[in-house]
Protein backbone atom coordinates (compact mmCIF):
# COMPACT_ATOMS: atom_id res chain seq x y z
CA UNK A 1 0.00 0.00 0.00
CA UNK A 2 1.34 3.40 -0.88
CA UNK A 3 -0.18 6.43 0.77
CA UNK A 4 0.64 10.06 1.40
CA UNK A 5 -1.10 12.76 3.42
CA UNK A 6 -2.42 15.36 1.00
CA UNK A 7 -4.40 18.37 2.24
CA UNK A 8 -5.25 16.54 5.44
CA UNK A 9 -6.70 13.53 3.61
CA UNK A 10 -5.11 10.10 3.48
CA UNK A 11 -4.90 9.09 -0.18
CA UNK A 12 -4.02 5.47 -0.86
CA UNK A 13 -3.76 3.09 -3.77
CA UNK A 14 -2.65 -0.50 -3.58
CA UNK A 15 0.40 -1.03 -5.77
CA UNK A 16 0.51 -4.74 -4.92
CA UNK A 17 -1.92 -5.55 -7.75
CA UNK A 18 0.47 -4.18 -10.37
CA UNK A 19 2.82 -6.50 -12.25
CA UNK A 20 6.28 -6.56 -10.62
CA UNK A 21 8.02 -4.51 -13.30
CA UNK A 22 5.43 -1.72 -13.08
CA UNK A 23 5.09 -1.79 -9.29
CA UNK A 24 8.80 -1.16 -8.76
CA UNK A 25 8.89 1.61 -11.39
CA UNK A 26 5.76 3.25 -9.94
CA UNK A 27 7.37 3.37 -6.51
CA UNK A 28 10.52 4.87 -8.02
CA UNK A 29 8.46 7.52 -9.82
CA UNK A 30 6.61 8.40 -6.61
CA UNK A 31 9.92 8.66 -4.73
CA UNK A 32 11.36 10.95 -7.44
CA UNK A 33 8.28 13.20 -7.33
CA UNK A 34 8.36 13.59 -3.54
CA UNK A 35 12.14 14.05 -3.47
CA UNK A 36 11.79 16.90 -5.97
CA UNK A 37 9.52 18.78 -3.55
CA UNK A 38 6.31 18.01 -5.45
CA UNK A 39 3.43 15.91 -4.14
CA UNK A 40 2.06 12.88 -5.93
CA UNK A 41 -0.68 10.36 -5.35
CA UNK A 42 -1.81 7.18 -7.03
CA UNK A 43 -5.50 7.52 -7.80
CA UNK A 44 -6.02 4.18 -9.54
CA UNK A 45 -3.94 1.05 -9.96
CA UNK A 46 -5.25 -2.41 -10.85
CA UNK A 47 -9.02 -2.38 -11.35
CA UNK A 48 -11.58 -5.14 -11.11
CA UNK A 49 -14.00 -5.64 -14.00
CA UNK A 50 -16.74 -4.16 -11.81
CA UNK A 51 -14.70 -1.02 -11.12
CA UNK A 52 -13.85 -0.69 -14.82
CA UNK A 53 -17.54 -1.00 -15.71
CA UNK A 54 -18.46 1.71 -13.17
CA UNK A 55 -15.78 4.09 -14.46
CA UNK A 56 -16.69 3.38 -18.09
CA UNK A 57 -20.37 4.13 -17.46
CA UNK A 58 -19.35 7.40 -15.76
CA UNK A 59 -17.09 8.28 -18.70
CA UNK A 60 -19.65 7.59 -21.45
CA UNK A 61 -22.25 9.59 -19.51
CA UNK A 62 -19.86 12.56 -19.22
CA UNK A 63 -19.24 12.24 -15.46
CA UNK A 64 -15.55 11.28 -15.64
CA UNK A 65 -12.93 13.82 -16.73
CA UNK A 66 -10.37 11.37 -18.13
CA UNK A 67 -10.73 8.73 -20.86
CA UNK A 68 -11.78 5.27 -19.70
CA UNK A 69 -11.44 2.10 -21.78
CA UNK A 70 -14.34 -0.30 -22.11
CA UNK A 71 -14.44 -3.17 -19.61
CA UNK A 72 -11.96 -5.87 -20.58
CA UNK A 73 -9.97 -3.41 -22.68
CA UNK A 74 -8.05 -1.49 -20.01
CA UNK A 75 -4.41 -2.05 -19.06
CA UNK A 76 -5.54 -1.28 -15.48
CA UNK A 77 -7.48 -4.56 -15.40
CA UNK A 78 -4.29 -6.50 -16.11
CA UNK A 79 -2.11 -4.65 -13.57
CA UNK A 80 -0.12 -2.90 -16.30
CA UNK A 81 -1.21 0.72 -15.68
CA UNK A 82 -1.77 3.24 -12.92
CA UNK A 83 -3.16 6.76 -12.65
CA UNK A 84 -1.06 9.33 -10.82
CA UNK A 85 -1.73 12.98 -9.96
CA UNK A 86 0.97 15.55 -9.29
CA UNK A 87 0.58 18.70 -7.20
CA UNK A 88 1.02 21.40 -8.34
CA UNK A 89 -0.59 20.07 -11.50
CA UNK A 90 1.58 22.36 -13.65
CA UNK A 91 4.25 19.66 -13.25
CA UNK A 92 2.08 16.73 -14.42
CA UNK A 93 3.61 16.88 -17.90
CA UNK A 94 7.14 16.98 -16.52
CA UNK A 95 6.47 13.83 -14.50
CA UNK A 96 4.93 12.19 -17.57
CA UNK A 97 8.00 13.01 -19.64
CA UNK A 98 10.23 11.65 -16.87
CA UNK A 99 8.25 8.41 -17.01
CA UNK A 100 8.74 8.28 -20.78
CA UNK A 101 12.49 8.91 -20.40
CA UNK A 102 12.55 5.81 -18.17
CA UNK A 103 10.98 3.79 -21.00
CA UNK A 104 7.36 3.90 -19.83
CA UNK A 105 4.31 5.08 -21.72
CA UNK A 106 2.43 8.17 -20.55
CA UNK A 107 -1.08 9.22 -21.63
CA UNK A 108 0.10 12.69 -22.68
CA UNK A 109 -2.34 15.58 -23.01
CA UNK A 110 -5.22 13.21 -23.78
CA UNK A 111 -4.90 11.36 -20.46
CA UNK A 112 -2.37 13.18 -18.28
CA UNK A 113 -2.83 10.92 -15.24
CA UNK A 114 -2.24 7.63 -17.10
CA UNK A 115 1.09 5.78 -16.82
CA UNK A 116 1.73 2.28 -18.11
CA UNK A 117 4.25 -0.28 -19.31
CA UNK A 118 5.22 0.01 -22.98
CA UNK A 119 2.64 -1.81 -25.11
CA UNK A 120 0.18 -2.31 -22.24
CA UNK A 121 -2.76 -0.64 -23.98
CA UNK A 122 -2.10 -2.63 -27.16
CA UNK A 123 -2.00 -5.88 -25.16
CA UNK A 124 -5.24 -4.95 -23.38
CA UNK A 125 -6.80 -4.13 -26.75
CA UNK A 126 -5.84 -7.55 -28.09
CA UNK A 127 -7.34 -9.22 -25.02
CA UNK A 128 -10.65 -7.47 -25.56
CA UNK A 129 -10.87 -7.86 -29.36
CA UNK A 130 -13.55 -10.49 -28.94
CA UNK A 131 -15.42 -8.58 -26.26
CA UNK A 132 -18.34 -6.81 -27.85
CA UNK A 133 -20.52 -4.40 -25.85
CA UNK A 134 -24.03 -5.78 -25.46
CA UNK A 135 -27.03 -3.92 -26.75
CA UNK A 136 -30.68 -4.51 -26.00
CA UNK A 137 -30.76 -6.38 -29.33
CA UNK A 138 -28.39 -8.94 -27.85
CA UNK A 139 -30.60 -9.58 -24.83
CA UNK A 140 -34.14 -8.81 -26.01
CA UNK A 141 -33.95 -9.70 -29.68
CA UNK A 142 -37.10 -7.82 -30.65
CA UNK A 143 -37.85 -4.97 -33.03
CA UNK A 144 -39.93 -2.03 -31.91
CA UNK A 145 -41.01 1.26 -33.47
CA UNK A 146 -40.25 4.69 -32.02
CA UNK A 147 -43.43 4.81 -29.98
CA UNK A 148 -41.81 4.79 -26.53
CA UNK A 149 -38.59 5.45 -24.69
CA UNK A 150 -38.09 1.69 -24.58
CA UNK A 151 -38.44 1.33 -28.34
CA UNK A 152 -36.03 4.22 -28.91
CA UNK A 153 -33.42 2.51 -26.72
CA UNK A 154 -33.83 -0.68 -28.74
CA UNK A 155 -33.78 1.03 -32.13
CA UNK A 156 -30.64 2.98 -31.29
CA UNK A 157 -28.96 -0.16 -29.96
CA UNK A 158 -28.36 1.41 -26.53
CA UNK A 159 -25.07 -0.06 -25.32
CA UNK A 160 -24.82 -1.72 -21.93
CA UNK A 161 -21.76 -3.19 -20.26
CA UNK A 162 -23.34 -6.45 -19.14
CA UNK A 163 -26.35 -8.66 -19.61
CA UNK A 164 -27.34 -7.93 -16.01
CA UNK A 165 -27.45 -4.19 -16.76
CA UNK A 166 -29.57 -4.81 -19.86
CA UNK A 167 -32.04 -6.88 -17.84
CA UNK A 168 -32.24 -4.19 -15.09
CA UNK A 169 -32.95 -1.44 -17.64
CA UNK A 170 -35.45 -3.58 -19.54
CA UNK A 171 -37.32 -4.39 -16.30
CA UNK A 172 -37.33 -0.68 -15.39
CA UNK A 173 -38.78 0.22 -18.81
CA UNK A 174 -41.32 -2.59 -18.61
CA UNK A 175 -39.91 -4.46 -21.60
CA UNK A 176 -40.53 -8.19 -21.70
CA UNK A 177 -37.30 -10.19 -21.67
CA UNK A 178 -37.10 -12.91 -24.28
CA UNK A 179 -33.62 -14.26 -24.70
CA UNK A 180 -32.34 -14.89 -28.23
CA UNK A 181 -32.01 -18.53 -29.07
Amino acid sequence: MCSKKVSGHEMAANLDGLVDELRDAARALDDAVWQSGLQGRFTSTRRSRTEQERLYRAYISGRHPFPVAAPGCSAHEYGEAFDYLVTPNDYQGDVGRLWQSWGGTWGGNADVVHFELPGASARAGQRCEDIKPLSFWDVGGITLSFTSLASLAFELGYVVVSEAEAVRVMKFLGIPIRRKS
